[in-house]
């Protein structure tokens, strides 16, 4: 996140009228606190990171080698009228070309939130100072009859097109992250195991995976997911061997706060954009940082047995 200000002219006029050796480019540092968190739908394991600014000697930011995480702070979680207290912890990392210490962060491993429910943060540092923030779980049930469209492909391939298509309720000013896998077993083998599908090839043969994204469609090329069953065949040396399931269509909505944050450094951007400076985007009250949340849905399609058969499978 930086911005980029155009200082030349008055560096310029700057330069004519003084000659004061001691001019400073740096603006007076004031340190910040920056906390972050994702709360998963998925997982009762959440994580939460918080540290403070810096300024390095020199304009090399990796010539700063003090590990910034702030340690012993009182961080609580509260999720339908309870309290959950975050543990503090750390993990070795696996890239020290900025910071050799090991990784600090906070962590819970008792909640795993619900959809439409709300969950607030609050920071208590040791020198006092307060960080909180509040997010709302995004309502998937908010249609009776189902977060996904009854316009959806349940079946594999569809009756016509060249294109499989999955929709779903139009919940709010949100971004729905998608993920296509194919789901198989291997023989002797009581696991299940997925592939990625990717949604398509690009000019030069390579897949195109699905990206985050505020529609509330997704399609996805019938060749792509044939050329993946292909991949997977070729992996394990016979089709033969496997027992090919279904497709699945995760996604993950992202909440509000979330949602903003990722459209201001992701979407609305093409090949004919160029951007200048990144928005200091935050919820953070007392502070920087995201706090936000996502919950997760799937969509089955099941494979018709005659297209298998007929692959090979």
């Amino acid at each position: 996140m930086k911005k980029v200000i155009l200082l030349l002219p008055l560096l310029v006029s700057f330069y004519f009228i003084s000659c004061d050796d001691s001019f400073n480019p740096y603006a007076p540092f004031t340190e910040d606190y920056v906390l972050n968190g994702i709360v998963r739908g998925d997982t009762s394991y959440q994580v939460v990171t918080l540290t403070h600014s810096y300024q390095p000697k020199s304009t090399d930011p990796l010539a700063y080698k003090n590990d910034p995480a702030i340690a012993g702070t009182k961080i609580e979680l509260s999720y339908d009228n309870k309290i959950y207290v975050l543990r503090d912890s750390s993990i070795m990392r696996t890239d020290t070309s900025h910071f050799d210490t090991p990784f600090r962060f906070y962590y819970t491993n008792d909640l795993r939130p619900d959809v439409n429910k709300t969950i607030s943060i609050k920071a208590v540092l040791p020198n006092g100072k307060v960080l909180k923030a509040e997010t709302h779980t995004p309502n998937v049930n908010a249609y009776g009859s189902g977060f996904f469209d009854n316009n959806s492909d349940y079946t594999f391939p569809p009756d016509t097109g060249t294109k499989s298509y999955v929709s779903w309720q139009d919940i709010g000013n949100y971004v729905y992250a998608p993920d296509i896998n194919i789901n198989y077993q291997v023989t002797g083998d009581s696991s299940f195991y997925k592939i990625a599908v990717p949604v398509g090839f690009n000019g030069d043969g390579k897949p195109d995976y699905a990206k985050p994204t505020r529609d509330d469609f997704l399609s996805f090329d019938i060749d792509a997911v044939q050329k993946t069953l292909y991949e997977l065949a070729s992996e394990y040396g016979s089709k033969s061997k496997l027992k090919i399931i279904n497709i699945t269509v995760d996604i993950q909505i992202y909440d509000e706060y979330l949602s903003l944050y990722y459209s201001s450094i992701r979407l609305g951007l093409d090949n004919f954009t160029i951007r200048i400076d990144n928005p200091d985007y935050s919820n953070i009250k007392g502070g920087y940082g995201i706090f936000g949340c996502y919950v997760r849905t799937v969509h089955r399609i099941s494979f018709r047995s005659a297209y298998l058969k007929n692959l090979g499978f």
